[in-house]
């Protein structure tokens, strides 16, 4: 049985649900369920959000000793999903998101903060295969939307990892830039099975401008979105 399927399995119990029950409130056959919870098979993400909920629990868990490096980093540092859900922060990455707690960011994706030009650049990389376990690593130098005090310029590494269920995320560690590239230009490099890939990405000048003076006002996160 896999990690996620007992995952499955327990909270399903605990919730004093059959595999039936589970099943009709997914409008599924019974069997899946039961191919779930043996590690046969696994849920799509469609069907894990929907688990998510009509079970009213993450079926993902972190490792202790990792989400804990990740909140007493000193730099900036997070664990981000495929869907760019954040999963840890470290105080320096909240602050630097304009947060006053760590339970304003953690469970948030930044996909809804994203712009047209960041918004390209996520789709090139999936395309990379960034999401499907594609790359060794990634290193960006761009405009980075944060949730409170707008793009800030940033150089950030991703390193890919999986979790014990098998799921893949990526610790990131950035540092802030005091001031853009000279050329006005973000760079994305990705190492896809030993090769390199490159983007150059033109970013808007405001978005520079936003690097000289950022947002002051604090957002709620549903207003971003």
């Amino acid at each position: 049985m896999s990690d996620l399927g007992e995952r499955i399995k327990r909270l399903r119990r605990a919730r004093n649900l059959t595999q039936q029950h589970l099943a009709d409130l997914l409008n599924i056959d019974q069997g899946a369920v039961s191919r779930w919870e043996r590690g046969h098979i696994t849920p799509s993400a469609r069907y894990r959000k929907e688990l998510e909920k009509v079970l009213a629990a993450p079926l993902m868990e972190l490792d202790e000793p990792l989400l804990e490096s990740v909140n007493k980093d000193l730099h900036f540092s997070l664990i981000l999903d495929c869907q760019l859900h954040v999963l840890a922060a470290s105080e320096t990455a909240l602050a630097i998101n304009g947060c006053r707690s760590r339970e304003e960011l953690i469970g948030n994706t930044y996909l809804p903060l994203l712009d047209e030009t960041a918004l390209n650049l996520y789709h090139w990389m999936k395309d990379a295969g960034t999401f499907d376990e594609g790359i060794n690593w990634a290193r960006f130098t761009t405009p980075t939307p944060t949730l409170h005090s707008g793009y800030r310029w940033m150089e950030s590494l991703w390193i890919p990892f999986h979790l014990a269920n098998g799921d893949l995320v990526y610790r990131i560690c950035s540092k802030l830039l005091q001031q853009p590239p000279a050329e006005g230009l973000g760079r994305a490099v990705l190492e896809v099975d030993g090769k390199q890939r490159e983007l150059l990405i033109p970013t808007p000048k405001r978005l520079q401008k936003d690097q000289e003076q950022p947002a002051a006002t604090h957002r709620d996160w549903h207003q971003a979105i």
